[in-house]
């Protein structure tokens, strides 16, 4: 909070000095109005920590995990909040969800759709399927998965690395982001946030 009410103070600060008095009496109000400040600062304790100079874009931070490489699961039908790629697989669809899995709903009904599972797959944002076996890009590997006719089970065959990013999840390129910390754990996410003076950009071709 102490965080927030400080950085308020600061646009509050930078708003109240860009006025450009005209007279004697808008000359009186804004130096009232410097005093104000100055008191509000006294009262809060505040040391604005964003400088005139310093360069604030929306950008993104790491979620991360603490486990090496989170596995494939198969878990029981899950809301769709954020929707990638949609593939057809005979009377079945596969809905990605972005950088969490896939969604797999049995559309034997097409105007009653049935939700029958979701593979979690931390990472996953393209899938191919063949001869019931799944294709997927997990954490930066490509894996396949032997599925059943009805999607109720899955084994693993293998993977293969796909990407130079060792880190987990790569942020989404064309972006500034904070930073990785490998020390924290694999990155499973991307969060977008404001970020301050960004060390780190994503570019289109980096992955």
């Amino acid at each position: 909070m102490q965080t927030s009410l400080c950085r308020g103070v600061y646009y509050l600060k930078v708003k109240f000095l860009s006025l450009q008095p005209s007279n004697a009496y808008s000359c009186l109000y804004f130096v009232m109005r410097k005093i104000t400040l100055f008191s509000l600062l006294l009262a809060t304790g505040c040391i604005p920590e964003v400088a005139p100079d310093d360069q604030i874009v929306m950008g993104y931070e790491p979620v991360y995990s603490s486990a090496a490489t989170p596995a494939i699961r198969r878990l029981p039908p899950q809301t769709v909040k954020k929707p990638g790629k949609i593939y057809q697989y005979g009377s079945y669809l596969l809905v990605n969800e972005v950088n969490q899995g896939i969604h797999i709903f049995d559309t034997a009904d097409k105007t009653q759709p049935l939700a029958i599972a979701f593979y979690e797959i931390v990472g996953n944002s393209d899938m191919a399927i063949k001869d019931s076996v799944l294709f997927a890009d997990h954490m930066g590997n490509l894996v396949a998965l032997k599925t059943s006719s009805n999607f109720s089970s899955f084994q693993s065959l293998g993977s293969l690395p796909i990407h130079e990013w060792l880190l987990g999840v790569p942020p989404p390129p064309g972006s500034h982001f904070k930073c990785v910390d490998s020390k924290e754990g694999l990155v499973i996410d991307w969060r977008s946030v404001e970020l301050i003076n960004p060390a780190c950009y994503a570019f289109q071709t980096s992955w």
